[in-house]
């Protein structure tokens, strides 16, 4: 990449109308750029952001050779320190780091966007697993399990979407690393909160859209978490919708996708839907479709549970069709596709026991993982473990309660990340709204949880354990650290093998 000036990068936030003041500036090279005071080396152009954010931050990383700042205020160093105060941090913040980063991935880098209430890992690892299929070699990635830029693989931090600079620096390393298609998810608050802003998706997604992330912390209302999500369209060149989302919203977002994308594929088992599912057939940990791509019908066998995945594998399909992807190359990579911590499916030797290890977190995904265990599983008892994010998305407390009141036989609450937040205090909150508080219980400690879950189950038999909420996430946000634990996979893994 081409070393600019802090000069440079004043012109450029004059330009964008993006510079309230300035001070100190020299001809100095920018040789990295961070918001992190532990990551900053010589020559860094230091971001002063976040919630949470020290003056004590800005000047050890000063002392470790800053050759500058960025804030929203003069934050009051030594004269002669270069500094410049920006009046938008967070859209600043992209255009310094896409800037940083040459645009690299605006040429040879297809880019496809994922966005909706619940679906989006599993649709984007079906869209990488034929990508993959597609290149012969493994594609870019960037979700709430992973992320991958064609060399690295990293576990994924909890972000759905990644802060700006973390997620510019995968494109750039997709792009250095050869990789022609990166597949990510994109959520309302990257979208509201302009991490993606400096990104055009090829193809984007709407799955669809219910109540979530309604808190102080993160979108006001319905209405804001709505509109953060229809963002996405102003960045994409194709959209494809689910055309059999609630009403109240399939319209708007149809327009929005009609007026700012250049064209417009609908999936959904509706009439009128360009990919539309005609027959799904249930099979032991996979599904077998059938579907018209524009009037040609076809079949194809996915690797994973639950019919509901059926309008994921619809997304897959339609985006890679309108990609370029043959037909034999889709099918491939849905039959071949593997996602973590989504229907996971363990049986204890000797029980009548199955245990689903699922990622679902929100209303919409938690009814879907009943739905599929009440219709498969008619006659077994049904044991619930989960528990509710800290700091924010507090309306889940109350549904989380209410569903596993209604479909449960017996509930296990625990720990999911409580960030700043007392565990104790959320685990109670949930139990406030089970109205049957006899066949509850509260283990904050998830390895606990899970064992004691698993003991109750095999001691019931004839029982499905649901284990909801982490999937395949390997940490847990306590306090504003993320600490490294167990998957719910690997803890019921540990279970068998200790038998």
């Amino acid at each position: 990449m081409k070393i600019k000036t802090l000069n440079d990068y004043k012109m450029m936030l004059e330009n964008e109308g993006l510079l309230a003041a300035s001070g100190g500036l020299l001809p100095a090279q920018v040789k990295d750029i961070s918001y992190n005071s532990m990551l900053v080396k010589e020559g860094t152009l230091f971001i002063c952001k976040g919630a949470n954010f020290k003056a004590q931050y800005l000047e050890d990383a000063l002392a470790k050779g800053a050759c500058g700042y960025i804030a929203e205020r003069d934050m009051g160093m030594a004269a002669d320190v270069p500094f410049m105060v920006v009046n938008d941090m967070r859209r600043a913040i992209s255009r310094i780091s896409a800037m940083y980063f040459d645009h690299s991935w605006d040429d040879g880098l297809k880019i496809i966007g994922l966005t909706g209430t619940k679906g989006k890992s599993t649709t984007a690892t079906m869209i990488k697993s034929i990508l993959d299929a597609h290149c012969g070699r493994e594609t870019g990635f960037s979700s709430g399990i992973y992320t991958y830029d064609g060399q690295h693989k990293e576990k994924a931090r909890k972000l759905t979407t990644p802060e700006t600079i973390e997620l510019h620096r995968i494109l750039d390393g997709c792009v250095n690393n050869g990789c022609k298609y990166l597949t990510m998810e994109v959520s309302s608050q990257g979208l509201k909160y302009d991490r993606t802003l400096d990104l055009k998706f090829e193809v984007c997604g709407f799955l669809n859209i219910s109540e979530d992330h309604i808190s102080d912390a993160e979108h006001s209302d319905m209405e804001d978490y709505f509109t953060s999500k229809l963002r996405i369209f102003r960045q994409s060149k194709a959209a494809c919708v689910n055309v059999d989302m609630d009403r109240e919203y399939c319209g708007r977002v149809l327009e929005a996708a009609a007026a700012d994308c250049q064209k417009v594929i609908t999936f959904g088992f509706g009439e009128n839907a360009d990919v539309r599912g005609l027959k799904v057939e249930e099979m032991p940990g996979r599904i077998v479709l059938t579907a018209s791509i524009f009037g040609e019908e076809d079949t194809f066998t996915v690797n994973i549970g639950g019919e509901y995945n059926a309008y994921n594998a619809l997304m897959a399909i339609a985006a890679a069709t309108e990609l370029g992807v043959p037909r034999g190359t889709i099918k491939k990579g849905l039959e071949t596709v593997k996602v973590a911590g989504r229907m996971e499916l363990y049986q204890i030797p000797g029980k009548a026991v199955d245990v689903i290890v699922d990622c679902a977190h929100n209303k919409m995904s938690y009814q879907a993982v009943f739905d599929y265990v009440h219709h498969h599983y008619p006659d077994r008892k049904v044991g619930f473990l989960f528990g509710c994010v800290g700091d924010k998305a507090f309306n889940r407390r109350k549904e989380a309660g209410e569903i596993a009141d209604a479909n449960a036989d017996f509930i296990v609450i625990t720990e999911r990340d409580p960030g700043k937040e007392d565990v104790n205090k959320i685990c109670s909150e949930i139990l406030e709204n089970v109205a049957h508080k006899e066949k509850a219980r509260i283990i904050t400690d998830r390895d606990q949880a899970v064992r004691a879950a698993l003991e109750t189950a095999e001691e019931m038999d004839n029982c499905v354990l649901i284990l909801a909420g982490c999937g395949s996430d390997a940490y847990v946000k306590r306090g504003t650290t993320f600490v490294e634990f167990a998957t719910d996979g690997e803890r019921v893994q540990e279970y068998l093998n200790n038998k």
